[in-house]
Formats: structure tokens, sequence, C-alpha cells
């Protein structure tokens, strides 16, 4: 297990998960995503002022506990073609989430509220963006990667970009004063799908979970 913050409020651990471990998690994202409606798919994205010929960067993606909807950018509690639920999140993530946050981004409250699974391919990246649709903007966002090495690029605290590579069976967490950073997904490396992933992901295919907690807690 290595651990380093590339900036402030940043943090990657690799190899945090076993190969088994690895092996045990894609094996229950895959199960829930073969489900017709609540598994994976891709959106129909609708054209907007910003994009003319919109379209979801990844192969296909899916959520848990809320659904975040990227034709508008917002969260719901059903998934609003089909008007039903999304799987709720397991109670296992929700522990590892946890354990992740006491281990190594303590944080006073959290409550794990929101999972987007995002399936990535060769063709995959996701331009620079900033984490601003969750109203709980004080909690941190935790990713958890498995299969192949991603480019991650991420704002430094002086507004430069840089990158660094995520492998699989890593975990990144950032919040505090990396929350608002700009980050994006670049190139997948070839020839380096982590320990564990061989039953279930190609070469140059990766699975990422970003869990958040959407909604302020009451005061």
């Amino acid at each position: 297990m290595k651990k380093y913050s590339p900036r402030r409020d940043f943090v990657i651990v690799e190899d945090y998960f076993t190969p088994r471990q690895a092996a045990q998690w894609l094996a229950l994202i895959l199960k829930k995503g073969s489900d017709p409606i609540r598994g994976f798919h891709h959106p129909h994205v609708k054209a907007n002022r910003f994009h003319k010929n919109p379209k979801y960067p990844v192969k296909k993606y899916m959520c848990l506990g809320l659904y975040w909807d990227p034709r508008d950018y917002h969260y719901y509690p059903v998934i609003p073609d089909f008007n039903v639920r999304p799987y709720p999140i397991p109670r296992e993530l929700e522990d590892l989430t946890f354990k992740i946050l006491e281990e190594h981004f303590p944080t006073p409250s959290f409550s794990p509220e929101g999972v987007l699974i995002n399936f990535y391919t060769d063709d995959s990246t996701m331009g620079l963006h900033i984490d601003k649709d969750e109203e709980a903007q004080d909690s941190p966002v935790i990713g958890l990667n498995f299969g192949s090495t991603c480019r991650f690029f991420f704002e430094d605290e002086g507004g430069e970009m840089k990158e660094v590579r995520i492998p699989g069976n890593s975990v990144y967490i950032f919040g505090g004063s990396a929350r608002g950073m700009k980050h994006g997904v670049g190139t997948i490396y070839s020839k380096t799908l982590s320990a564990g992933a061989e039953k279930y992901l190609k070469n140059k295919e990766r699975i990422n979970l970003t869990i958040r907690q959407i909604y302020r807690a009451p005061a």
C-alpha cells in the first residue's frame, strides 16, 4: 500500500485492495450492473446551450442510492425515465467508505448518499470539471478505481493543471481545499489491468466508483 498527496487535501492510496477483494467488488458491481433498468446504461443526453451534440463520455454508468442525471446534473430518488428507485448503497460499501475516511482522510461526519459508477473503455475520457452538483460541498469525494491505470488531471493550489496516474485497486479522496478543484480523466494505459480484475474486465477497461454526500446535514 502506497499513500501520497499530489496536492493538499487530495490523497491517493495505491494497492488499497488485494486482488481477492478487487474481484469480490467487481463481481458485486457487475451483478448489479446487469439489471436492465437499474444497472449499467448509457443516457440519451439532450442538446443544450453548451453542447449541440452532447454525449455522456463513458461507455455506460449506473447509480446507487440517488440517481444523478447527466441531462440536467440533478440528483433524483428515482430513475426519471422509469420511476424506479436505484439500488440502495450496499452496507458493505458504506462500511468501506467510513473505513477509508477514518484511515486516510478523517472527516467529522459523512453520510454516503450517492454512488456514481462509471465504466471506462479505451475511448472514454472525462473532460475537466468541478464536482458542484452536490449541496454538501464541505464533504469529500471518495473514489475507488478497479481495472486499468488512468491519467487523472487535477488543479493544484496555484491553479495549474497537473496529472497523476491512478492504478487499479486504488482509492483516492479529495475534500477541503481540493473539493472544488478542476479535474478530469484522460487516457487509459494499455496492459495495466490490476490483479483480480482479469476475470471481469479487459485490457484498457476500468470501473470507477465515486461516493458522495449529496445533502447538507440538518443544523
